[in-house]
């Protein structure tokens, strides 16, 4: 009877559950910093990074991306503040070898609801950027494409 009761309360339960209670991964949320790393000599062909990690605040700090051959990367955005740093590390594994270039991000946030379920999301306009990227350094430019980040699409080229 016991038995009989619980599955009873779970299918009710279940049955009574609309739509907006249910967050599905098909659901828009908060859309991540997209990049795709391009030759600097022939800025229309992907050229994958070498051993690069990217750490967020500082170069102590957690590794938000680590990767030995990748060609597009998707980073997330600070969704408290207005801003976001990265350092990007090239050749990250070798301590006399590394390469580290700053990227400072520049937005406005702008919150929208999706559903009772999934709450809000996160949208970046406004976005600028400032790097201590040099002549010698690993990357060589960057070219920021749109200045909303708000779906999966590229939104800035680094060159190297």
């Amino acid at each position: 009877m016991k038995r009989w009761l619980g599955l009873s309360f779970m299918f009710f339960a279940l049955w009574s559950c609309s739509k907006d209670d249910l967050c599905s991964g098909e659901t828009p949320t908060t859309p991540l910093l997209t990049i795709e790393f391009l030759d600097f000599t022939d800025r229309t062909t992907p050229k994958s990074t070498n051993d690069l990690a990217i750490r967020v605040r500082d170069t102590d700090s957690t590794v938000v991306y680590a990767s030995i051959s990748e060609v597009t990367i998707s980073l997330p955005l600070d969704t408290e503040t207005d801003q976001s740093l990265f350092y990007f590390i090239d050749q990250a594994s070798s301590v006399e070898n590394l390469d580290v270039v700053q990227l400072d991000l520049f937005y406005r946030r702008q919150d929208q609801y999706v559903n009772r379920a999934c709450a809000f999301k996160t949208i970046y306009t406004n976005m600028a950027f400032e790097s201590d990227n040099t002549p010698l350094s690993w990357i060589r430019d960057i070219e920021l494409l749109t200045p909303t980040v708000e779906d999966a699409s590229v939104h800035m080229y680094i060159y190297h």
